[in-house]
């Protein structure tokens, strides 16, 4: 029997062609049997996340063949990869990626909707899998109104939805606290043990690895060692991997954009702050320009660039143009930008929410303050749309709403919405 993966010689670029191309892949050779736990385990910037998207034929390698049950997945026609990616795949997101305006019951059965499915039938096999997950009692409601690990679940619930044989789990942990964390962990190991699914984790977590068998250690962009493990090695195997990325020798620029990147970037996801330090690193050594950095900085991350909301990449820009002009050091940076509110997307969301709190009248304590946080951090990286905004202000707390009055929530929608499509939020 063939393994269910099998990546030969699989080289992968972003951007490729132009000055500011990224090599995110080089001569990957991986073979995955069909039943096996594995995982791609690496620190930030190494290849997880474009090894992800290839097996999903979410991306095309560039060079080499991706082989899913014998067959290449790079010679299919967009009627196949549709289909592959319906039901020979499963991904189970770190950002949970469920549609807003769908309940929990439609979010999971959405999948199924592809395949023609009816509604009785879709509906009847996604009440199982909430079943299953002990969520059942979630199907009428909206993703807005779950926790973290509430819609971690649905999102494991949508990736079961058409009964795939491989599971992908990128970073399934980064957003949930270590009870939740647990639970994931604890279902993966029953997919893999009990339905004989392949499980193919991505992660720069350590203690995740706990139930993996075998280990694919990346850095920069390829596979250096694969090892078997069993719950009693793994740790040790992993920490010895761990005091080999941090023995790493770094340059002067390579030190310098590491040290941006790690207060540049607080609140984003660990790739998308990998790839921010690579072209950080490009830009201080002259190998691009200011508007093509600019321009990456702005680009949506799937397309090769880092995501950041339009005015956030014009500030980041200008503030690494300030460090290139005036030769600034490592010290001089985190003093900088440890003092300046506006650096961290954190802060801004701050000043953002007192603004828009400035004339209100009520009070808002310290719950509703942290859930409107969340939910201008969504709206300004244009995550959630603005009617589901202003309908999470006014919901209940109870629902894990602000409790905003319909009005005032819809008010403050209006405002901010201004505000963005002017590219200039008005500062305390």
């Amino acid at each position: 029997m063939p393994p269910i993966i099998k990546m030969e010689d699989v080289n992968f670029w972003y951007n490729l062609g132009k000055p500011y191309e990224l090599q995110a892949l080089k001569n990957v050779n991986v073979e995955i049997k069909r039943g096996e736990y594995v995982a791609f385990f690496g620190p930030s910037g190494s290849g997880k996340t474009s090894i992800l998207y290839l097996i999903a034929g979410i991306e095309p390698s560039q060079k080499g063949r991706i082989m899913i049950n014998g067959r290449d997945i790079g010679k299919f026609n967009k009627k196949e990869l549709a289909v592959y990616r319906q039901i020979g795949v499963g991904i189970i997101f770190q950002q949970f990626n469920l549609i807003p305006t769908l309940s929990v019951l439609n979010n999971v059965a959405l999948p199924m909707t592809f395949l023609g499915i009816d509604i009785k039938t879709r509906e009847k096999e996604a009440m199982k899998l909430l079943e299953r997950l002990s969520i059942a009692d979630l199907a009428p409601r909206l993703p807005h109104e779950l926790s973290g690990g509430q819609q971690q679940r649905v999102g494991i619930a949508r990736a079961l939805a058409n009964n795939p044989p491989i599971i992908i789990a990128d970073e399934p942990l980064g957003n949930l606290d270590s009870e939740n964390s647990k639970k994931v962990l604890a279902f993966l190991k029953e997919l893999n043990e009990k339905d004989n699914r392949t499980i193919v984790m991505v992660t720069h977590e350590a203690w995740s690895l706990k139930d993996v068998r075998r280990i694919f250690y990346l850095r920069d962009g390829g596979v250096t060692k694969t090892e078997e493990t069993t719950p009693q090695t793994v740790k040790e195997s992993v920490s010895k991997e761990l005091f080999g990325y941090m023995g790493k020798q770094m340059t002067p620029i390579e030190n310098l954009s590491v040290a941006v990147s790690h207060l540049i970037m607080r609140g984003f996801s660990a790739e998308e702050a990998s790839r921010f330090q690579f072209y950080l690193a490009q830009r201080l050594n002259q190998r691009i320009g200011v508007y093509e950095f600019k321009a990456i900085l702005d680009k949506p991350f799937s397309q090769g660039g880092i995501g950041l909301w339009k005015q956030k990449a014009t500030k980041v820009s200008q503030q690494v143009e300030d460090i290139i002009s005036q030769r600034k050091q490592i010290d001089d940076i985190f003093q900088e930008l440890q003092t300046n509110p506006e650096a961290p997307l954190a802060s801004e969301v701050i000043n953002v929410r007192q603004w828009l709190l400035k004339d209100y009248r009520g009070e808002v304590n310290e719950l509703q303050a942290m859930r409107m946080d969340e939910l201008l951090n969504e709206r300004m990286r244009n995550i959630i749309t603005p009617e589901n905004f202003a309908k999470a202000l006014s919901l209940p707390k109870s629902q894990f709403g602000v409790g905003l009055a319909i009005h005032t929530g819809q008010a403050m929608t209006e405002k901010l919405d201004l505000a963005l499509e002017q590219q200039s939020l008005p500062k305390e």
